[in-house]
C-alpha cells in the first residue's frame, strides 16, 4: 500500500478512521456511489443554469473530494461553488466540471485498486 498514487492522498482518511479498517472501506464505497452521482448531477446543474443548486453540490463534492487528499480539485470546487453562488465566471463552469469528472474517474479507479487491499 505505500504505493504513490497519482490523485489520492488517505493521509486525511487514515486519520479520521483511527485505524478502522471497517470504516474506511465504508467511506471509499460511499465515495464509489456519491461520485458519479455528482458528476452527471453537475453536469444537468450547469445545462439548466440552476446556479444556486450547483454551487450547494458543488460544495457537497467539494467534502467527498477532500476526504480522500484530492486538495487542488476540491479548491477548483470551492471556486465553482463561490462563483455559482454569485452568478458570475459562468463560462469556466464546464470547464472545472470537466476536470471533476476526469480527476474524479481516476481516483475512482486507484480506490478501486486500494481497495482490494482490505478484502
Amino acid at each position: 500500500m505505500g504505493k504513490k498514487h497519482r490523485y489520492i492522498n488517505l493521509s486525511y482518511l487514515n486519520e479520521i478512521s483511527d485505524g478502522s479498517n471497517d470504516l474506511i472501506i465504508d467511506l471509499i464505497d460511499m465515495f464509489f456511489i456519491q461520485i458519479p452521482e455528482y458528476q452527471v448531477s453537475l453536469s444537468e446543474l450547469n445545462k439548466i443554469k440552476d446556479w444556486k443548486n450547483l454551487g450547494k453540490l458543488a460544495h457537497k463534492a467539494k467534502s467527498a473530494i477532500l476526504m480522500i487528499g484530492m486538495k487542488d480539485l476540491a479548491n477548483e470546487l470551492k471556486k465553482l461553488e463561490e462563483n455559482a453562488k454569485d452568478g458570475k465566471n459562468i463560462n469556466e463552469f464546464q470547464e472545472i466540471i470537466a476536470k471533476f469528472v476526469r480527476e474524479s474517474n481516476i481516483a475512482i479507479e486507484e480506490l478501486k485498486e486500494i481497495r482490494k487491499n482490505y478484502n
